[in-house]
């Protein structure tokens, strides 16, 4: 079995959380998933009400109720985790959740067409930015009262820079290691002539 699951069932009978995923300042990701996963978009709503009055579902519209539905369910499931109230059974099922699904999935399925053109828009101008700029903007709305205010599109915008952003920092970091190996290197040279 592994550690980590051992260690999530004993955090379970507890009131302590863990988080799977990247975690944005305040903004943790139990906070994001509640947040998209608690979302329907006026298609979403029509598209379940439509599935729901139909007579006989095909087996790709059963599969695709049962997954709003679920989604519905786990929504209310992340709030109790939220909150430390979760059962010890429900617990381990967010736990699993958050390691086996996608939230950019999750995201992109509740955004609509011209919203994800103009967020790739919008990442593709912060992606831009320079790195104190970039760090400035991610800092300043991933406080968890401004992020919880944030419209979803923005929201899968801090997201998808928050990402940009690391890796640029992870990028620079293994730059300065390289150097300063490289350097290490020249004086243990020096110092064997």
């Amino acid at each position: 079995m592994d550690i980590d699951v051992i260690l999530a069932r004993e955090m379970a009978k507890g009131n302590c959380k863990i988080e799977r995923g990247n975690v944005l300042g305040n903004v943790v990701p139990s906070m994001e998933w509640f947040k998209w996963l608690s979302y329907e978009p006026d298609f979403e709503k029509k598209r379940i009400e439509e599935l729901e009055t139909k007579k006989e579902l095909s087996y790709e519209e059963t599969n695709e109720l049962n997954l709003y539905k679920r989604n519905k369910l786990f929504a209310k499931l992340f709030k109790l985790y939220n909150a430390n109230k979760c059962e010890p059974q429900d617990y381990m099922s967010v736990y699993n959740f958050m390691g086996k699904e996608s939230i950019e999935k999750l995201m992109i399925s509740k955004l609509t067409k011209e919203e994800l053109t103009y967020a790739k828009e919008e990442i593709d101008r912060l992606s831009k930015l320079p790195n104190n700029e970039l760090n400035a903007k991610i800092n300043e709305e991933k406080q968890s009262q401004v992020y919880k205010n944030l419209s979803m599109v923005d929201s899968y915008i801090l997201h998808i820079i928050a990402d940009i952003n690391f890796v640029r920092y992870f990028n620079e970091l293994n730059e300065q290691l390289k150097t300063q190996l490289e350097q290490n290197a020249t004086m243990v040279l020096r110092n064997e002539r």
